[in-house]
C-alpha cells in the first residue's frame, strides 16, 4: 500500500512541476511582450512630444507605434507600411475633397467610397479602414485646418511606425521554432497513440460498436489539428526573418513542413481505415460465416496497427533529432518501416488473395491495405519499381479483386 501512496504522490508531484513550468514559461512570454508593446507606445508619445506635437496630444503616434509591434519584425515591416501608406492616403484625399466641394452628406459618402476603392488598390489588408478615417478626421475639421491636421496626423504615423520598428530591431521578438516542432510532434503522437490504443483493443478481443465509433472519432479529428500546426510552422518560419535572436536558435529543419504533410496524408487514410472497422462492427460481417477467419482478420489488422504505430513513433523522432542522433533516428525508421514492409507481406495472402475476404470483410481488408501502402509512400522509400516487388503485386490483386467484385454485383 504504502509503494502505491508513494507512486501516486510521485506522479501528482510530477503534474504539478510540469504545470508551474508551463506557467512561468508563459509568464515570461506574456510579460516580455506586454513590456515591448508598452514601452514602444511610451516611447512613441514622448518622441511625438519632442518634436512638438502637443495639441491635440500625440495619441496616433502612441497607438500607431502599439499597432505596428506585431510578433514577428517581418509583420512589423509590413504593417508599418500598410499604415503609412493609409494615413498619408486618406489625408490626400481628404484635403482634395476639402479643397474642391466641402463637407456634405454626399461628399462624406464620395470620400468614403473613394477611400475604400483606394485601400483596396494599394492592398493594405486590416489596415484598409485607416483610410476613410483618417480622411473622415481631416475633412471634419474644414479647408482652414485640414491642411495642418493632416500633416500632424501623418508625422504621427510616422513617428510611432519608426519607433514600433526600433524598438522590434533592438528588442526582437522571441523565435517560435521550439513551438511549432512541439505542435508537430503533438500530432504524430496523437496518430501513434490512436493506433496503439486499436492494436490493444484488437488484440484483447472483439470489438464493441462503442470502442469503434470512439476510434473513428478520434480519427476525425487528427485531420482538424492540421490547420493549426500549419499555421504554427508559418509563424515559426516568420518568426526567424530579420530576426537576430534566430542566429542562435536552433533551425527547424527543411523536412519538418514535409513530416507534417506525410503525417496528414497518413491522418487521412485513417479516417477511411476506422471507418472501415466501424462498419465491420457494426454489422458483423464475416463473424456468422466463418468466424476463424474473421478473428484471423482482427489479429492481423492489429499487429499491423501496431507497426504502424512504431513506423509514425520513429519518423516523430527523426523529424526532431539531434544533427548527432539523427543517423541513429534514421536506422530505426528504415528498421520499423522494414518491419511493417515485411508485416503486409506476410498477411498479403490472407487480405487479398484469400478468397474468404470476399464474403464481407473485404472493404476492412482494402482500406487496411491501402493505409500501410499510404504510410510506404509518405514516410519511407518505396520498396523498388520491380514487378516482383510486393507493392505491384498488392495493387495487381487489389484491382483484380475489385473487377471480380463488380461482376459478381452487376453480371451481365
Amino acid at each position: 500500500m504504502f509503494p502505491l501512496r508513494e507512486s501516486r504522490s510521485r506522479t501528482l508531484g510530477d503534474v504539478t512541476g510540469r504545470a508551474l513550468t508551463l506557467l512561468q514559461k508563459r509568464g515570461r512570454t506574456a510579460a516580455f511582450r506586454a513590456a515591448r508593446m508598452t514601452g514602444a507606445t511610451v516611447a512613441a508619445f514622448l518622441v511625438a512630444q519632442l518634436v512638438g506635437l502637443h495639441d491635440p496630444p500625440p495619441l496616433i503616434a502612441a497607438l500607431t507605434a502599439l499597432l505596428v509591434v506585431q510578433a514577428t519584425l517581418s509583420g512589423t515591416l509590413l504593417s508599418s507600411l500598410q499604415r503609412v501608406l493609409s494615413v498619408v492616403s486618406g489625408v490626400a484625399l481628404a484635403v482634395v475633397f476639402v479643397a474642391v466641394v466641402g463637407l456634405t452628406w454626399w461628399s462624406l459618402a464620395a470620400l468614403v467610397a473613394a477611400a475604400i476603392v483606394v485601400g483596396q488598390l494599394l492592398r493594405l489588408g486590416p489596415h484598409l479602414v485607416e483610410v476613410p478615417i483618417s480622411a473622415m478626421l481631416v475633412l471634419g475639421v474644414g479647408a482652414s485646418g485640414a491642411e495642418s491636421v493632416g500633416a500632424g496626423r501623418v508625422v504621427e504615423t510616422l513617428i510611432g511606425a519608426a519607433v514600433g520598428v526600433l524598438v522590434n530591431v533592438l528588442f526582437p521578438p522571441a523565435v517560435q521554432t521550439r513551438y511549432a516542432v512541439q505542435a508537430v510532434q503533438k500530432f504524430a503522437d496523437e496518430i501513434a497513440g490512436l493506433l496503439y490504443d486499436a492494436a490493444a483493443g484488437l488484440i484483447a478481443g472483439p470489438v464493441t460498436v462503442d470502442r469503434s465509433t470512439r476510434w473513428l472519432q478520434d480519427a476525425r479529428r487528427l485531420n482538424r489539428h492540421v490547420p493549426r500546426v500549419d499555421r504554427a510552422l508559418t509563424h515559426a518560419e516568420e518568426s526567424r526573418r530579420l530576426n537576430v535572436r534566430a542566429l542562435g536558435a536552433p533551425p527547424m529543419g527543411m523536412g519538418m513542413r514535409a513530416g507534417l504533410d506525410a503525417l496528414e496524408y497518413t491522418s487521412v487514410s485513417l479516417r477511411t481505415l476506422f471507418r472501415a472497422i466501424d462498419d465491420a462492427t457494426r454489422e458483423r460481417t464475416g463473424i456468422q460465416d466463418d468466424a476463424a477467419y474473421a478473428d484471423t482478420v482482427r489479429r492481423t489488422t492489429a499487429s499491423l496497427l501496431e507497426r504502424m504505430g512504431n513506423v509514425v513513433t520513429e519518423f516523430n523522432h527523426s523529424l526532431v533529432a539531434q544533427p548527432r542522433n539523427r543517423e541513429l533516428a534514421q536506422e530505426r525508421l528504415t528498421g520499423s518501416l522494414v518491419a511493417l514492409r515485411s508485416g503486409r507481406a506476410l498477411v498479403e495472402d490472407v487480405l487479398l488473395g484469400d478468397p474468404r475476404s470476399r464474403a464481407g470483410l473485404w472493404e476492412l481488408n482494402s482500406a487496411l491495405v491501402t493505409a500501410v501502402d499510404r504510410m510506404l509512400d509518405e514516410v519511407g522509400p518505396p520498396p523498388g519499381p520491380t514487378a516482383e516487388s510486393p507493392a505491384f503485386r498488392a495493387r495487381d490483386a487489389l484491382q483484380a479483386a475489385q473487377r471480380l467484385r463488380f461482376h459478381r454485383r452487376h453480371p451481365h
